[in-house]
């Protein structure tokens, strides 16, 4: 575990920061789903410590399909953050760990729909 004092915050969610990060994150959008459990998405250990040695910050927007059992998949970047290294964990840690109440269409039936959320690694100066 890396002290606290080496890093700020990872970004939890695009909507929710715990501690005022550099970037303004685009709003996360889950296409009607509903996220069951935002604070076991992300946690600082999955900033890699070589790109925080490397002085490697940035953030990454990742886009996904949010199929009817609530699990995420299809998962791809769709902005970089610069940084190969920071670019891999959304969807490796996402996948894995992020779920949804599914979307619903008008008659109430779980339906598989598409998702936005962006990660954010960044040192304390």
């Amino acid at each position: 575990m890396r002290p606290l004092a080496k890093i700020a915050v990872l970004s939890l969610f695009a909507n929710a920061v715990v501690v005022a990060q550099p970037w303004q994150l685009p709003i996360s959008d889950y296409g009607g789903a509903k996220p069951r459990n935002l604070g076991n998405w992300y946690s600082y250990d999955d900033y890699p410590d070589a790109a925080v040695k490397a002085g490697e910050q940035g953030y990454v927007t990742v886009a996904f399909t949010i199929g009817i059992d609530g699990r995420m998949g299809d998962c791809t970047v769709i902005r970089s953050s610069g940084y190969p290294r920071l670019d891999a964990i959304p969807c490796k840690v996402l996948t894995k760990r992020a779920r949804f109440a599914p979307a619903k269409d008008p008659n109430g039936a779980p339906i598989v729909t598409h998702g936005t959320t962006s990660m954010a690694f960044w040192t304390k100066p």
